[in-house]
């Protein structure tokens, strides 16, 4: 099993973030392209539809060849890894943007996400969270708060269903990132991990899509199709979630989840330049307090403390 030992290699630790940061930079433009999919031609359903129907015939010859692992890992925890990287975390996180702008799922959605992962790592796996950390995780939220701002409390405009849908899609991924943790100590391997999440969700979700859920595929542009497939089924379902295991098999769950704070602040850069949006002041406020939240609650200011 990959060690929680707060003493984790400066090495160790400077590759676990890299993958960490590979799969948060793949995280931002999935909010962006799923607020454009959903507002525009397509449903949440299509989305959910498009991403798993690829992903999964992609990733099938390695479940054919390497099974189920339902013995390697057991069945519950092999179903909280489905849900929690499956069609009901995709389903609740892409519903909320029918609600909420990206920029809300960009802050609450990673933004929370490592405050319920460190809950679930301290109550199921034990993970020790230095002082240090706990106050980057502290940090976080308040950076996000200053992100979304009085949309928060702007009840009249809708966005608190978006907010509730947001926090729970939080929950199942932290969910997954825990019980990952645990099954990759029973040699349940990154790759294997998104096969099987990509298989069993197509499996069971695209005939009940067919046959029950309304779907707007055939009105929607191919070109939006295309990008939305190859983007959903191999960049996100494939390639950051093999990213992101590999930083929670390295860092821990409650280390490796703490990158994910990093999107929102990485989205709001990236807009400046591709969509002309210049940040208020205040939102350096809230960019300069999830920054060094991140900073203290992954680790990096105590594996630079021994390189000392």
């Amino acid at each position: 099993m990959p060690s929680t030992d707060p003493t984790l290699p400066p090495a160790s630790y400077v590759t676990g973030a890299l993958w960490g940061l590979f799969a948060i930079s793949i995280w931002v433009g999935w909010i962006l392209l799923t607020r454009f999919g959903v507002t525009t031609s397509l449903s949440p359903f299509d989305i959910t539809a498009l991403r798993f129907g690829c992903a999964g015939a992609l990733l099938l010859p390695i479940v054919i060849r390497q099974g189920f692992a339902v013995r390697q890992v057991g069945l519950p925890l092999l179903a909280v890894i489905c849900a929690g990287a499956g069609v009901p975390y995709v389903l609740i996180a892409s519903g909320g943007l029918q609600f909420a702008p990206a920029a809300h799922a960009g802050a609450l959605i990673p933004g929370t996400m490592p405050l319920w992962t460190a809950a679930l790592a301290m109550l199921f796996l034990h993970e020790p969270i230095s002082e240090s950390r706990r106050v980057g995780l502290l940090l976080i939220p308040v950076g996000i708060v200053i992100f979304v701002g009085a949309g928060l409390t702007d009840f009249a405009a809708g966005w608190w269903r978006g907010h509730l849908l947001f926090l729970l899609a939080a929950l199942c991924w932290a969910s997954f990132t825990v019980a990952m943790r645990r099954a990759g100590a029973k040699g349940f391997t990154a790759l294997h991990a998104a096969a099987v999440v990509s298989v069993v969700s197509a499996a069971w979700y695209l005939p009940v899509y067919a046959l029950w859920l309304p779907h707007r595929l055939a009105a929607a542009p191919w070109s939006a199709l295309i990008i939305q497939t190859v983007y959903q089924g191999v960049f996100v379902a494939i390639v950051s979630l093999y990213a992101y295991t590999r930083a929670v098999g390295i860092l821990g769950a409650s280390l490796g989840a703490s990158f994910a704070s990093l999107v929102p602040v990485l989205a709001m850069l990236a807009a400046i330049p591709l969509l002309g949006e210049t940040p208020k002041p205040v939102d350096y406020i809230g960019i300069a307090a999830v920054t060094l939240g991140v900073f203290l609650s992954s680790g990096a200011y105590q594996a630079m403390a021994r390189r000392r």
